[in-house]
């Protein structure tokens, strides 16, 4: 049997007009993403968010019945967490977030939980598994950070790249043995603040100490990393040297292997 693996969808609220689709909602999966699990033998699947308040919607999202089919969550990246979704007030309307995703995203991370299914969660991804545990985050580094590296860059984009360490004895320092610190791309402005309950640090950038790495101590594997591994693949000679995106979503499949009630085969053991 082959792993089915759930992938969170991105929203965009207001295409712009050149799509020729106005006043639709679009929700869409990141083709980088569906690569880097593809790449390991597992299949991808979007789950589709509902919108409840829709007029069209005849029955509630069935997410307990999406989670029953599913092995394991992935947690896109994307658009800010809404300072409310965690108890705090906007400081500024750039970083207002989308808090009908948050919402969309946070049932989805409940019924994977609940059900004792493997997540992984991606930059934005990480930061919901914080506020789901009752964190709180960094409304922006620059601002709430002073001295700290450049974590996001708008114009180099997936280009700009910083060091990240492991902590000792954690998950990732064992998926990655070698000491030294390791090159990841960088593309946020929000981080980790007050950490949530049951969570440990797996990484920091050893450079201002941000947290870039996040697992939840108890029973389960439920992991956040605030970079992009999905865009390590197929690396240009730019962006050569980055850690290698392998080691970590084949730890996540494995713990999906070991919740999923379906045989595995030789083929994809």
């Amino acid at each position: 049997m082959t792993l089915r693996i759930g992938i969170s969808a991105r929203l965009l609220h207001e295409p712009p007009a050149g799509l020729g689709l106005p006043q639709k909602r679009l929700q869409f999966l990141e083709s980088s993403m569906a690569h880097w699990i593809m790449a390991h033998g597992a299949i991808p699947l979007m789950m589709p968010f509902v919108d409840e308040a829709s007029p069209q919607l005849v029955n509630r999202a069935p997410v307990a019945e999406m989670v029953e089919l599913l092995d394991g969550l992935v947690l896109q990246g994307g658009i800010d967490i809404c300072p409310e979704t965690y108890g705090e007030a906007l400081r500024h309307p750039d970083w207002a977030g989308d808090p009908i995703r948050d919402r969309y995203e946070l049932a989805l991370l409940r019924g994977f939980i609940e059900a004792g299914k493997p997540v992984l969660g991606v930059c934005r991804g990480a930061q919901l598994i914080n506020v789901y545990f009752g964190g709180s985050l960094m409304q922006d580094i620059p601002s709430d950070c002073e001295g700290a590296t450049l974590h996001q860059d708008t114009a180099r984009y997936d280009r700009l790249m910083h060091d990240v360490s492991f902590e000792p004895d954690s998950l990732l320092a064992t998926l990655y043995p070698a000491p030294l610190p390791h090159r990841i791309t960088s593309i946020h402005h929000q981080c980790v603040n007050r950490l949530g309950d049951g969570l440990v640090v797996e990484a920091r950038c050893p450079q201002d100490g941000v947290i870039e790495a996040i697992r939840h101590a108890g029973p389960g594997f439920v992991l956040g990393v605030q970079w992009h591994p999905e865009f390590h693949l197929n690396l240009d000679e730019a962006l050569q040297g980055l850690l290698d995106s392998g080691p970590v979503m084949q730890a996540f499949l494995d713990a999906a292997w070991a919740s999923a009630d379906r045989p595995r085969t030789a083929a994809t053991a």
